[in-house]
């Protein structure tokens, strides 16, 4: 017999759990059972929330409506058959919206042999649209910006326990919010994290079909993945405004202005630089891993940004050729 979720057999749920399954912010799940009373989740002996299957359900019916335009204040008490009829009167169009259905799904590929697959099978793809494409990673991470996109479709040859960590560099990079791979020979645990982060793995040679069919889905689901649930786009990872040869530059140059002001700057920039890699670099334990480190890499590298620009100014009050 199958044990209810929420139960002291089975604890049920955390809030963070939730908010990947139901793509509620955990702020606002918390605010709609205060304001609204949405749901009653149990409590843990360290007064943790605790859900059921049936919040969870609840909770995704309620948040399906409300992205079609409902109001909380009008939902929130009805029951699940009544929530399910409101939701059958709800007009397609509205509903359509949610999912995107109607707008192709935005992919950045990386991998000479997608590449290739992808473009000879265009008729078989008409649900795919291509914004970006690579052969390989590399060019991928020598780029600055990236055109939006929903999903990096990228191709291992095989997957370790490193490639949980790379995958989750290169979408911070591109800025995608789910990732779709093929591989040829994969260590179960890798594939077992990379799974549990959302990322749907496929194992090589994956047909267009398959690859597509993959891409709507991951589109379409919400949950975990290994980006933050803040999600880190591109264009919040500003570029580097000086080089290593700038900055050592400056760090020798003596400043004119009766204070050590230049060789501060290049200092906080250098640590702020390195903390921004290490970032990157630390390894991926679990999703909640990749969420902390993928914010503590955009908010250094924004900090790293206003430094950057104080130092820029000080370089032309100091008259230092920075050419």
């Amino acid at each position: 017999m199958a044990t209810r979720k929420g139960t002291t057999t089975d604890p049920g749920y955390s809030i963070g759990v939730v908010s990947r399954l139901t793509g509620i912010h955990p702020e606002t799940l918390r605010m709609w059972e205060r304001r609204y009373e949405v749901v009653k989740p149990n409590r843990s002996e360290g007064r943790s929330r605790r859900y059921s299957d049936d919040d969870v359900r609840r909770l995704s019916l309620i948040k399906t409506l409300v992205d079609a335009g409902h109001q909380i204040s009008i939902v929130a008490p009805l029951s699940m058959a009544q929530l399910q009829k409101r939701l059958e009167a709800t007009s397609p169009q509205a509903l359509r919206t949610i999912v995107r259905e109607t707008a192709p799904c935005r992919i950045i590929l990386v991998g000479s042999a997608l590449r290739a697959n992808l473009a000879a099978a265009k008729s078989d793809a008409s649900e795919l649209k291509i914004v970006a494409a690579f052969d390989e990673e590399e060019q991928l991470k020598s780029r600055d910006s990236f055109p939006e996109a929903d999903t990096l479709v990228a191709e291992y040859a095989t997957v370790q326990k490193e490639t949980v960590g790379d995958l989750r560099r290169l979408l911070a990079l591109c800025g995608a919010a789910k990732a779709v791979i093929t591989y040829r020979f994969g260590a179960r645990q890798a594939l077992n994290d990379l799974e549990s982060a959302g990322v749907t793995c496929l194992h090589a040679p994956a047909s267009v079909a398959e690859i597509q069919s993959a891409c709507i889905r991951a589109r379409a689901e919400p949950g975990s993945t290994p980006l933050p649930s803040i999600t880190v786009q591109a264009a919040a990872i500003p570029p580097r405004q000086f080089t290593p040869q700038q900055l050592a530059r400056i760090s020798v140059t003596t400043p004119v202005i009766a204070c050590e002001c230049p060789h501060h700057l290049v200092d906080l920039i250098s640590s702020l630089t390195a903390f921004e890699t290490y970032c990157l670099e630390c390894e991926d334990k679990n999703a909640k891993d990749a969420e902390i480190h993928a914010f503590l890499h955009a908010t250094t590298a924004q900090a790293r940004a206003l430094i950057e620009a104080a130092l820029r100014r000080v370089a032309e009050f100091e008259g230092i050729d920075l050419s």
